[in-house]
């Protein structure tokens, strides 16, 4: 009774006035049933030379002349990223929906003490609703999604414990965007393949990075006027993605997936100082990812190649070091950086192999920018290459309660700021996750 009380109450307070349905659901005044759940989940992590549950190293010098304090072990510990979730039911209209949240909204700023976070405010993750379309016994759905949700080609298929922010090529945490859009598909279930491919209309301007100023222009900024040559970005359009998963069965143990997408965000760039009015220009990624499952081995891997969309690879934690998206050259034209990433992981799963709850998974990423070419000579440290390697055991306590460690290993390398961009910074970080699921 108390379970079925505090869900009741915790539905209340989110949505209004709604009446208990059953054990462990709620429903609405319309025919919405509500599922709710969620994790606590808690990290103690030991970093040494990087931001704490973070994927990349420090840098060797922080601005020309001014090189960075020596490598320190720290502390942090972090519960903010618990989150809280309602599954959304209508079997009546054909519709299911999430909406959820956690604590990292506006006053989480990075904290001085030993805790990773000041206290955060809670903030809206997903608010999303999926209207399938089909009559009984066909063997194809047409589905449309709207709400705010996972940009199109995030890739959610990590064996890291890092939740947070996930490792190097392959940023599926907080540091990604999740973003309003509407997307339509349509599931085919032919047997033994099963395919979902979906078009989608969304904001991913976010996956672009126009924050800082990286000068390089006809002119040297100087430090009175830093700003001086920062492009503007302004979206004309929503941003265009297609996706196709795909899951097929292997005669291996449980089915493999795959997919492939590609996404093209069309926007305009200004800076007056360089004589540059609303020139058009086009950010767009194209991905490819593999999961196989191989009896009591999982095995996973992506790839991906973007053209001004850096901010999509940059962890939340050091974005002060992400690498621009555009950038103005010496004779005053607008470049375009790109970068190349890709991740390979496995996992063995015990409890497959001798029903022991554990798994042990390990990996690892990678990510390289090109074509940054003046910009190694500013006044600013940028990331240029960075890659981790991750080993991780977790042991289900319960079927709801786990513990897991993980080791992770960074290697960034830095051009700018008199950064010697040939030469890896390498951090460490331990970390222990306590979660338990509800």
């Amino acid at each position: 009774m108390k379970k079925r009380l505090v869900s009741l109450v915790a539905a209340a307070a989110l949505l209004g006035s709604v009446s208990l349905a059953s054990a462990g659901t709620v429903t609405t005044k319309g025919d919405t049933n509500i599922s709710i759940g969620g994790f606590i989940q808690t990290y103690f992590d030991w970093a040494n030379n990087q931001k704490n549950l973070g994927y990349q190293a420090n840098p060797e010098y922080t601005a020309p002349g001014v090189k960075n304090t020596p490598a320190q072990t720290s502390f942090g510990t972090s519960t903010q990223f618990s989150r809280i979730s309602l599954g959304l039911s209508n079997p009546t209209e054909g519709i299911t929906g999430v909406v959820e949240g956690d604590f990292f909204g506006p006053g989480a700023a990075p904290g001085t003490g030993q805790q990773l976070y000041d206290k955060g405010n809670f903030r809206l993750r997903h608010a999303y609703i999926v209207k399938e379309f089909c009559q009984e016994g066909c063997n194809y759905t047409p589905w449309l999604l709207i709400g705010q949700t996972w940009d199109p080609l995030e890739m959610l298929n990590s064996f890291s414990l890092n939740d947070i922010v996930g490792i190097a090529g392959q940023n599926f945490g907080e540091g990604v965007v999740r973003t309003s859009q509407i997307g339509f598909g349509v599931k085919f279930d032919l047997g033994s393949v099963k395919l979902n491919p979906g078009i989608y209309a969304a904001n991913l301007g976010g996956d672009s990075d126009f924050t800082n100023s990286y000068l390089v222009a006809t002119t040297v900024p100087t430090i009175q006027k830093p700003d001086q040559y920062t492009l503007s970005q302004r979206l004309v359009s929503p941003a265009f993605a297609f996706k196709l998963p795909v899951e097929f069965n292997t005669g291996f143990g449980s089915p493999a997936s795959a997919y492939a997408g590609f996404e093209w965000q069309p926007m305009k760039l200004t800076n007056a100082p360089a004589g540059i009015d609303n020139e058009n220009e086009n950010a767009w990624m194209a991905t490819v990812g593999l999961t196989l499952p191989v009896y009591f081995v999982n095995l996973t891997g992506n790839f991906h190649y973007e053209r001004g969309m850096t901010a999509f690879d940059m962890p939340l934690f050091n974005g002060q070091y992400t690498m621009p998206s555009f950038y103005i050259d010496s004779p005053g034209s607008v470049q375009a950086v790109r970068g190349t990433s890709w991740n390979a992981q496995a996992q063995i799963d015990f409890n497959k192999l001798a029903q022991v709850p554990v798994t042990f998974a390990f990996g690892y990423g990678q990510t390289v920018f090109s074509n940054y070419g003046e910009l190694a000579d500013g006044n600013k440290p940028l990331v240029r290459k960075m890659g981790t390697m991750f080993a991780n055991v977790n042991y289900n306590l319960t079927k709801s309660l786990a513990l897991g460690l993980e080791y992770d290993r960074n290697r960034t390398y830095y051009v700018g700021a008199g950064n010697d961009g040939g030469s890896a910074q390498n951090g460490n970080q331990v970390f222990l996750r306590g979660m338990y699921r509800f």
